[in-house]
């Protein structure tokens, strides 16, 4: 089969098993003799800034001087992305060789991300990384990354989202999130709502996990000149000077104190340098990111993303005249994502644009609720391409892309 042909393949199979228990993956991996059981693992959970904090992990092993792998998802322009050693894609000859090992081994249904989760670690085991960093798909307990034992597990802000399949409250979220806590192995988790605290720690203390709670008083912004942001960190654990996190993003601070909190947990001995580099030289596409002059791409898709968002624009953008770009699919809780939006910042305008396929938000129906927010003036462009070339032509100072990693990974391909 060559790459094509497995490309088309994804595009036709379920995203995620209806099998909770994960004892199909499980199977398959030990027919190829359980290559997972010889690997070393940074596993990451979450709701949001999963994937930065596995950016920054990479990053700073990177630097280090450790061969690292990196399983992270969704991908924005190609398939392969998800899938990468080293900083490096997965070749197309390589993605297509380990698909068909794995369809060639499994004899049960297997999901999008069953598969690309499994020739994954059949590629990291053959390229014999040091250290895999591994991104849940959704949730924690039951999704198939869980199947290994990490080294340590990471868990980043937890907020509500998919809540049909995860759970309505928070405390029902993070107890699917903390189901990657391994018996014995260190956990570190930014500190959040009292009874998300309460959950991660009691599930913690029943697996004997040492506890690594972090703080936003653990970091001090010393600097801020839009693109750089100079801090200080100063836990309870560690102490850094002089850290310059290359963002417009102020959720990347909290991203990059977890990450460097997980390597020195792990990896004591690892240096400063190391960490200062890895962090000023981390890039991950959509995250508050200026892809031209004055347009900034953020792929905020919950309103607990939205709200990090909101907090980035204020602290670097207040005094520009701001124009949006704004595409959501139908299944998210765009209304709330809207009512935030609106709340927080005046428009010059507001193009409404669409994801294609069967997940299509109406155009309508969110132009309506823009309305219920906003007297700003709102057009509606389908057409993705047309809409961003439109909302370039006609803004002042920014325009701001947002709504779907969806449209974020779109108008990266247009870019291309």
């Amino acid at each position: 089969m060559d790459y094509r042909e497995a490309v088309q393949f994804f595009d036709q199979i379920q995203h995620f098993s209806k099998d909770p228990s994960n004892d199909n993956v499980a199977k398959i991996l030990q027919r190829f003799g359980n290559p997972e059981s010889r690997m070393k693992f940074f596993h990451v959970a979450g709701t949001n800034g999963k994937g930065s904090v596995c950016a920054f992990l990479d990053s700073i092993l990177q630097k280090g001087g450790y061969r690292t792998a990196l399983f992270t998802s969704p991908h924005l322009v190609k398939i392969n992305e998800r899938i990468k050693m080293n900083g490096q894609d997965i070749s197309d000859e390589d993605f297509a060789y380990y698909f068909e090992k794995i369809q060639q081994a499994a004899k049960e249904p297997l999901s999008f991300f069953d598969y690309l989760f499994l020739m994954a670690i059949l590629y990291f085991s053959d390229q014999k990384a040091d250290y895999c960093i591994l991104e849940t798909g959704l949730g924690g307990t039951y999704d198939p990354t869980n199947v290994v034992t990490p080294e340590i597990s990471i868990i980043t802000s937890i907020g509500l989202d998919h809540v049909k399949i995860l759970g309505n409250t928070l405390e029902e979220i993070a107890a699917e999130k903390a189901g990657i806590i391994k018996k014995g192995k260190p956990i570190v988790y930014f500190s959040q709502t009292p009874e998300v605290n309460r959950v991660i720690e009691e599930k913690a203390d029943k697996n004997h996990s040492k506890i690594i709670k972090l703080s936003k008083e653990d970091i001090k912004i010393k600097e801020n000149h839009k693109k750089c942001i100079a801090i200080s960190l100063e836990s309870g654990y560690h102490r850094f000077n002089d850290l310059k996190i290359f963002s417009y993003a102020e959720y990347q601070l909290w991203n990059a104190d977890i990450a460097v909190h997980a390597v020195k947990e792990i990896i004591p001995g690892i240096s400063d340098e190391a960490i200062r580099s890895g962090i000023e030289t981390m890039r991950w596409p959509a995250r508050m990111e200026e892809i031209e002059p004055g347009v900034i791409l953020d792929g905020a898709h919950n309103p607990h993303a939205v709200r990090a968002w909101v907090r980035s624009v204020r602290m670097q953008f207040s005094d520009r005249k701001k124009d949006l770009l704004f595409a959501v699919v139908a299944d998210k809780d765009y209304e709330e994502m809207i009512s935030i939006i609106c709340k927080a910042f005046f428009f010059e305008r507001i193009i409404i644009t669409c994801i294609p396929g069967r997940r299509k938000a109406n155009p309508l129906l969110i132009k309506d609720i823009f309305e219920r927010y906003t007297n700003t003036e709102i057009m509606i462009e389908e057409d993705v391409s047309k809409a961003y070339a439109q909302a370039k032509k006609r803004k002042q100072d920014c325009l701001f892309c947002l709504g779907s990693l969806y449209l974020a990974g779109m108008i990266e391909e247009l870019l291309i």
